[in-house]
């Protein structure tokens, strides 16, 4: 016989009455209170009196960079902006890879890639890296150093070498001389430049009473004139040969004009400066290696203008024995009254970091300034003023910043340029 069993109701706990703190997983737990979180230590040393909170290295690395360029000296534009303009339309229908700079992108970044490892050699050895090296990097440093030398003019303007180059091409006995070691395209555009600049394209040839006959392609033929006003002689490792004589041609030459352009335009189409007016020579050579008579040869007889344009730097880096032998050789050749001119990358700003590296810094040159006086200011014996310094420093300036002009007009993006400048005068 079965016996009916109540069944207890299974008790359903409600919200209101749910524990307090959690069930422990142990039996122990239910006799020891709940483990309180406490709050993370703090790292040690980030507070109190005796905390000093490091910089990080990067950020101090670029505080101090951007010090230095606040203290570069503007570089005043000498030159009007529609020359500069001018120049930057030469150079584009001399060089015609610098309208298209998706081409142009991978050669840049080889070519720069070359340079910072010190093969300049490779750098400079296909016509297509050279014409994008002077596309990206000539064309910006020629208006920089073109508007130095116009500066240096100013400067200098009572020098037998300036006021031979003022002259009245008339009275001109013999053209002033330029030598620019390392030079190529950048010294052709500058040089170029600062000529239009002092002495602007003749009015007979503008005037309404004359029309210049006219070639089969369309471009004015301009007379021939006897003797130039200035003789520029590049010397460079590179072979400069390509790039230098389209960029001539560029220069010298009155732009091409349609078959039906206006009378008023054959009129005024005149080139960049007058043929007559410049005389370019080149040499391929590895100059650190020239000996005296070489180098005798190649600055002439007469005061002249010798100019190292971004090219001592690299020389010294080369080899700083041979460098300082170039210069001692330079300072037994050059005639008196000669000039001295040198445009460089400026000093890099101080290493940040202290120790074996920064005294490798020190140990491993002086600064561009400190070694040229160095090397060009000794006293040397000459027979009319012994123990006479060879140079006369006539301008110093290690941080100098060039501004391109606003408004002008380049497919692709020019950046400013640093520099520093040393200018002497042989006596």
């Amino acid at each position: 016989m079965f016996t009916k069993v109540k069944m207890s109701k299974k008790y359903v706990r409600q919200e209101k009455s749910q524990r307090k703190h959690p069930v422990a997983s142990s039996a122990s737990s239910l006799i020891t209170a709940p483990v309180v979180p406490t709050v993370p230590k703090e790292r040690p040393g980030w507070k109190g009196p005796g905390f000093i909170k490091k910089t990080p290295k990067q950020a101090q690395q670029s505080g101090q960079s951007n010090s230095a360029r606040a203290t570069s000296i503007i570089q005043e534009q000498r030159l009007p902006i529609p020359l500069q303009q001018l120049l930057l339309n030469v150079l584009q229908k001399a060089v015609p890879a610098c309208r298209d700079y998706e081409i142009l992108k991978p050669m840049l970044q080889e070519i720069r890639l070359a340079l910072s490892n010190g093969a300049s050699d490779g750098a400079f050895s296909r016509p297509d890296w050279m014409d994008a090296y002077v596309v990206r990097w000539s064309s910006i440093r020629a208006l920089s150093c073109a508007t130095v030398l116009a500066a240096m003019f100013d400067l200098v303007a009572e020098d037998v070498w300036v006021q031979n180059l003022l002259k009245d091409r008339r009275t001109i006995e013999s053209p002033s001389r330029a030598t620019c070691f390392g030079g190529g395209p950048t010294e052709l555009m500058a040089f170029a430049a600062v000529l239009r600049h002092i002495r602007p394209p003749l009015t007979d040839l503008k005037s309404p009473g004359i029309v210049q006959p006219q070639t089969d392609d369309g471009s004015s033929a301009v007379p021939e004139v006897a003797a130039p006003i200035m003789k520029l002689h590049l010397v460079d490792k590179a072979n400069w040969t390509p790039s230098v004589l389209c960029l001539e041609t560029g220069l010298l030459s009155p732009p091409v004009l349609s078959k039906y352009a206006s009378q008023s335009a054959k009129l005024n189409n005149i080139s960049f400066i007058p043929p007559g007016d410049l005389s370019t020579s080149l040499l391929q050579t590895d100059i650190l290696g020239a000996s005296q008579d070489e180098l005798a040869a190649i600055i002439g007889s007469t005061p002249s203008l010798i100019t190292f344009f971004f090219t001592l730097d690299d020389l010294h880096t080369t080899s700083t024995a041979k460098t300082a032998a170039l210069l001692l050789k330079l300072t037994l050749v050059a005639p008196k009254d000669s000039l001295l001119l040198v445009v460089d990358s400026p000093e890099p700003p101080p290493n940040a970091a202290a120790g074996v590296e920064e005294a490798e810094n020190k140990k491993r040159r002086y600064r561009m300034g400190k070694w040229l006086d160095l090397v060009l200011m000794d006293k040397f014996v000459f027979a009319d003023a012994p123990g006479k310094p060879a140079w006369k420093y006539l301008l110093r300036d290690e941080d100098r910043l060039f501004k391109l002009g606003e408004g002008l007009k380049f497919p692709i993006s020019l950046d400013h340029v640093r520099f520093q400048i040393h200018l002497f005068k042989k006596q």
